[in-house]
C-alpha cells in the first residue's frame, strides 16, 4: 500500500503517516491537500512526503483528495521546511501561513485575460514629480550622485541581496519604476513589500499609471474572498507586479525575477503569531532558493543588514543628498530650560512657524495627561489590577490602562493610605494640547492619539481636514509618523526624546535613530526638527545632529559585541505567561535547570520588564549562539516537551526577536 505522511494546522512538532486507497492512488501528490481523519475530527492537511511501498502499522486511510486546491510546489515546500527549523515552529502551521484565506472559495472562472505585455514600455520612463517638472528616470539617476553612475543598477546581478540607502523620495521613486520595468522587461514578476496597508495607496497611484494591468495588491485588510480571488490571479499568472504587506512575501509566482522591501527596518515585518518569521529573512531566502535579487530599501537600516553588508553578505548601494538640501537638527537641554515641556527655542519656532503659516507638529508617544498618580504622602502609584502598571491620567477624569483597557474614576483620596495629596506624574498628548491651546488661541489644532483616531473612517476624516489646510499645528503620538503627514510639516518638536532612549530593551537606541531619522527624511527639506532631552549628549542625538550615521552604526556595534547581543549572536526568546504565578516560575525554572545541562550562553528566567500584562504573570529566558539551528536542538530535547505539560502556562518560542519587553 502507498503512504503519504501529512502535516496538520495543529500546533504539534510532528507529521502523520496514512494509507492511500486505490482510488485515490493516482491523485495524491506531495504538496497537496487531504482529507484525514485524527482521533474523532477530520482534518485538512498537506502531504508533505510519499512513500510508495511501507508498513505502517494502525495508520488511518485518507478520508478525499482536496481537488479544488492546488498543490504546493517543490519550491514551497522547502521554503515551508526551512522556516519551520529557522523559526522552531510545527510546519504544519507554516504551510498553512502560506494560504491567503482560512478556507477555500469558489471563484467563477473568468474569460481568461491575455499576459500583460510591457514591450511598450520606453527604456526611459518618465515620471511626473510633484513640483510638475518631467524628467526621464535615468536622467535623473544619472543626477543622483558623482559616485552613483545608471550601469551600477543596471548591472545588479540576478542574484544576491542589496541594501540601498537614499533619503530623496522622487529618486527612490525613480529608482523603483526602472528596476520594475526592467525585471518586467525580462518577462519576470515582482513582489513589492511594504511595511504598512497606508502605504499601499500612494504607491498605487505612482505604479499604476506607469505599469497598467498586471498589477495586483494584497494584504490583511481585503475580505478572506477578495484575498483569495487575488492569490489565484497570482497563481494563474494575470499578475505580474504585487504589492502588499508582510505575507505577500508567499505570494505563488511562477516566475519571480526581484522582491523590494521597503523601510525594511521596520518593526512590522516581524510576525507576532505563530509562524514568528520575519519578512527579510524569508524573502532572502526565497531569493536564495529561486535564484533571484532582493532589495532592501532603507534610510536607516536594522544593524543587523548594516552588519551584514560590513560581513559582506550584502551588497550597499549608497545614494546621498546634499547635506545643504536637510532639514535643520536642533538639541534642546532641558536641564537648563524652566518650563518642562516648552523649551524657549521650541515656543520661538512655534510663534514664528504659525506666523508663516507653515504647518507645525509636536510629538510625543505618551496618550493621556500624566503617565501616573502618585500618591505624595506613601508614595504608591494607583497600578491595573491586571497589568499591574501605572494606570495613565485621562482629563476625562478616568485612569485607564494603555494595555488592557482597564478603567476607573480617580480617586479623591489615595485608595491605599487615605491621603489627599495625589500627584500627576509625567505628561501626555493631553496636557501637550491643554497647554499650547492656552499658548496659541488663535491656531487650528488637532490631538491625534488612539484616543482621538480609533478607526480608519476617524483617521481618513483627520487626514481630509489636514490636506485641506483646516488645522496648522498637530500634537501625535506614532500614528502621526506618516509620509502623507510628514511631507507638509516644516517644523516638528520632539517634546521629550528621553521616552524612547530609556526604554527597558537593547535596542532602544536603534529604533530612536531609525525613527529620528525617518522624521528627517520626510518633513520639507527647509524645515526643522528641534529636540528635547535631559540627556543632549547621547551619541544618537550627536550622530543625527552631524548627520554622520556611519559614526552611529560604528558606536553601536561596538556596544551590541561586548555585550554579545545581536546581530553578534542569534536570540532565541521562551516567553512564559499564565494566570497563576507560582506555576509560571515553576516552569521557568524547571526549564533553567534542562539548560544548565546543555552547553548553551542563557540569561534568567526572570519576569520580563512588563511583568503582568491582561492577567498573565510574565517570565522569560533569552537563549544566545552563533548558530541559531543548535539552539533549535536545544529547544526540542528541552523546552518543546514541555508545551503540552505545562497545563496553564503559555510557552512561546521567538528566534532573533525584535520586542523583549
Amino acid at each position: 500500500m502507498k503512504y503519504v505522511k501529512v502535516a496538520l494546522n495543529l500546533p504539534l512538532y510532528r507529521s502523520f503517516y496514512y494509507g492511500v486507497p486505490r482510488e485515490l492512488a493516482t491523485r495524491i501528490k506531495k504538496g497537496k491537500q487531504v482529507l484525514v481523519p485524527l482521533r474523532s475530527r477530520n482534518l485538512i492537511g498537506f502531504v508533505i512526503e510519499e512513500i510508495e511501498k511501507g508498513r505502517f502499522k494502525g495508520a488511518k486511510l485518507v478520508r478525499r483528495v482536496i481537488d479544488d486546491f492546488p498543490p504546493l510546489n517543490d519550491n514551497f515546500l522547502y521554503l515551508g521546511k526551512w522556516l519551520s527549523k529557522y523559526y522552531c515552529c510545527p510546519l504544519g502551521q507554516v504551510l498553512f501561513s502560506f494560504l491567503p484565506a482560512p478556507k477555500t472559495f469558489k471563484i467563477d472562472e473568468e474569460e481568461k485575460t491575455p499576459k500583460a505585455d510591457f514591450s511598450y514600455l520606453p527604456h526611459s520612463l518618465n515620471l511626473r514629480y510633484f513640483k510638475g517638472e518631467q524628467r526621464s528616470i535615468e536622467g535623473e539617476m544619472r543626477s543622483m550622485s558623482p559616485s552613483m553612475i545608471l550601469s551600477e543598477i543596471k548591472n545588479i546581478p540576478q542574484k544576491g541581496v542589496f541594501l540601498i540607502q537614499i533619503e530623496e523620495e522622487e529618486k527612490k521613486i525613480a529608482l523603483c519604476l526602472y528596476l520594475i520595468s526592467k525585471i518586467l522587461k525580462e518577462n519576470k514578476q515582482i513582489i513589492f513589500i511594504v511595511p504598512e496597508v497606508n502605504y499601499l495607496d500612494s504607491l498605487k497611484k505612482i505604479i499604476l499609471p506607469k505599469i497598467g494591468e498586471g498589477v495586483g495588491i494584497f494584504h490583511s485588510k481585503l475580505s478572506p474572498r477578495e484575498r483569495y480571488r487575488e492569490w489565484e490571479r497570482i497563481r494563474k499568472e494575470k499578475i505580474n507586479l504585487i504589492m502588499g504587506t508582510r505575507s505577500v512575501v508567499f505570494s505563488p509566482l511562477t516566475h519571480p525575477g526581484l522582491i523590494i522591501i521597503e523601510e525594511e527596518e521596520n518593526l512590522a515585518y516581524k510576525q507576532i503569531e505563530a509562524p514568528r518569521y520575519h519578512t527579510r529573512e524569508v524573502a532572502i531566502e526565497r531569493g536564495r532558493r529561486e535564484g533571484f535579487a532582493v532589495i532592501l530599501f532603507s534610510n536607516a537600516p536594522s544593524l543587523e543588514s548594516w552588519y551584514k553588508v560590513k560581513r559582506g553578505d550584502y551588497k550597499l548601494i549608497k545614494i546621498q543628498d546634499k547635506k545643504e538640501n536637510s532639514p535643520r537638527i536642533k538639541i534642546i537641554d532641558m536641564r537648563k530650560e524652566k518650563d518642562y515641556i516648552f523649551s524657549i527655542p521650541l515656543k520661538l519656532a512655534i510663534t514664528q512657524n504659525l506666523k508663516e503659516k507653515r504647518l507645525i507638529l509636536l510629538f510625543l508617544n505618551r496618550r493621556g495627561f500624566a503617565n501616573f498618580l502618585l500618591c505624595k504622602e506613601c508614595g504608591r502609584v494607583i497600578r491595573c489590577p491586571n497589568c499591574n502598571i501605572g494606570l495613565s491620567f485621562h482629563l476625562r477624569r478616568n485612569l485607564r490602562c494603555h494595555y488592557c483597557n482597564y478603567q476607573e474614576t480617580v480617586p479623591l483620596v489615595c485608595p491605599f493610605c487615605g491621603g489627599n495629596h495625589l500627584y500627576r506624574m509625567g505628561i501626555g498628548t493631553e496636557q501637550i494640547e491643554m497647554k499650547i491651546r492656552k499658548m496659541f488661541p488663535k491656531a487650528h489644532i488637532r490631538r491625534v492619539d488612539i484616543d482621538t483616531i480609533s478607526s480608519f473612517p476617524s483617521y481618513k476624516k483627520f487626514l481630509d481636514d489636514f490636506i485641506k489646510g483646516e488645522i496648522n499645528l498637530l500634537i501625535g503620538t506614532q500614528l502621526v509618523i506618516k509620509k502623507e503627514i510628514l511631507q507638509k510639516i516644516s517644523l516638528v518638536g520632539m517634546v521629550l526624546a528621553d521616552i524612547s532612549l530609556n526604554l527597558p530593551d537593547f535596542r532602544a537606541t536603534e529604533r530612536t535613530f531609525q525613527f529620528l531619522n525617518k522624521v528627517k527624511s520626510f518633513i520639507k527639506k527647509e524645515g526643522e526638527v528641534i529636540i528635547q532631552t535631559y540627556n543632549p549628549d547621547h551619541y544618537v542625538l550627536n550622530t543625527l545632529e552631524r548627520g554622520d550615521k556611519e559614526d552611529f552604526y560604528e558606536r553601536e556595534i561596538e556596544i551590541r559585541k561586548e555585550l554579545n547581543y545581536p546581530p553578534y549572536l542569534h536570540w532565541v526568546r521562551v516567553l512564559l505567561e499564565g494566570k497563576i504565578k507560582e506555576k509560571v516560575k515553576e516552569v521557568a525554572e524547571e526549564i533553567n535547570k534542562k539548560l544548565k545541562k546543555e552547553k548553551v550562553n542563557f540569561l534568567g528566567p526572570c519576569p520580563c520588564p512588563f511583568s503582568r500584562i491582561k492577567g498573565k504573570y510574565r517570565y522569560h529566558l533569552i537563549l544566545k549562539n552563533k548558530n541559531s539551528l543548535e539552539i533549535e536542538d536545544i529547544l526540542k530535547r528541552n523546552v518543546i516537551p514541555l508545551f503540552n505539560k505545562s497545563k496553564g502556562v503559555r510557552i512561546t518560542i521567538d528566534v532573533d526577536p525584535l520586542r523583549t519587553m
